[in-house]
């Protein structure tokens, strides 16, 4: 033991599982049933690229991106949601992507007042 505190790193974003990792050893404990954790996802030989900072901003990424996921499909439902990301992909590969948000924004794009 260094009596150091280590630091609870996240193994994937599919799991809010963590294990802990001492920066000043560079070692890693596994508790009770993390072995075969890491095995049955595939990462038992990912152990040194799991404590670096771009796996675990990876994983922050991906975390982020399915929180709004969750958020988007409750608030407009997954059909509406869908059809949302659809429209979204048309529209950013669209040469004038700025004009057409300002016609579907307006309350009403014909008239001459708003």
């Amino acid at each position: 033991m260094s009596g150091q505190l280590m630091r609870k790193l996240r193994i994937s974003a599919q799991h809010a599982h963590r294990l802990d990792y001492s920066n000043s050893v560079g070692g890693i404990w596994l508790d009770k049933g993390e072995w075969e954790l890491l095995k049955a996802e595939g990462l038992a030989g990912s152990l040194n690229a799991i404590v670096t900072q771009t796996w675990q901003n990876k994983i922050r990424q991906e975390t982020a991106l399915n929180n709004f996921v969750e958020i988007y499909e409750s608030k407009f439902g997954k059909e509406t949601y869908k059809k949302a990301k659809e429209i979204r992909q048309w529209l950013q590969s669209q040469p004038q992507k700025a004009d057409l948000r300002a016609y579907l924004l307006a309350e009403d794009p014909y008239s001459a007042e708003k």
